[in-house]
């Protein structure tokens, strides 16, 4: 009985370790599909709208010395 449920525990860490896989895939889909609708949008403006800089740039930082630091609103993908 003892190694009938280590087993089928080891068959569900296997199970589990696919659906993450699939679900962290999904995921960078979706980022992806965001993306593109997001630039799709502003493809084609002709003018630098307040809405357009508020929906790409998070924050900007001026240093001491004047120079600015620009937090934008999507980072680059992770390598692992």
């Amino acid at each position: 009985m003892l190694e009938a449920n280590s087993k089928e525990i080891n068959e569900l860490v296997v199970s589990k370790k696919e659906l993450e896989s699939l679900l962290s895939s999904h995921k960078v889909v979706e980022n992806i599909q965001k993306l593109k609708q997001e630039l799709a949008q502003f493809l084609n403006f002709d003018e630098l709208t307040p809405e357009i800089l508020h929906r790409l740039i998070d924050r900007i930082e001026i240093k001491a010395d004047g120079t600015p630091k620009i937090f934008y609103r999507f980072s680059a993908p992770k390598i692992e």
